[in-house]
């Protein structure tokens, strides 16, 4: 995320950590970035969330997929995957 551009605002976190609705409102996303496995029903879920609606993200409808061996597999593809992830968060911060 950080070679795209991003800043993880949940970097803090220690672990994989549920976040209830007032852990995302004050995190204050604003883009979420999920791996595009099972990646429909995560966005049906945050779509019908009323907490992520509160949310930069969520009033943008701003949610990014991409495949985890991709975001997950560093190796020689990783600066091309930066690249791709540059511009699917651009595009999701200022859709056309």
């Amino acid at each position: 995320m950080r070679l795209a551009g991003g800043v993880n605002v949940g970097a803090d976190l220690q672990g994989y950590k549920l976040l209830n609705t007032e852990s995302l409102v004050t995190l204050k996303p604003d883009i979420i970035l999920t791996m595009n496995q099972g990646g429909e029903d995560i966005r049906k879920a945050l779509l019908s969330d009323p907490g992520f609606s509160l949310t930069p993200a969520g009033q943008k409808k701003a949610i990014v997929e991409m495949e985890g061996e991709r975001l997950l597999g560093f190796g020689p593809r990783t600066p091309e995957a930066a690249l791709d992830l540059a511009r699917l968060m651009a595009r999701a911060e200022h859709p056309a």
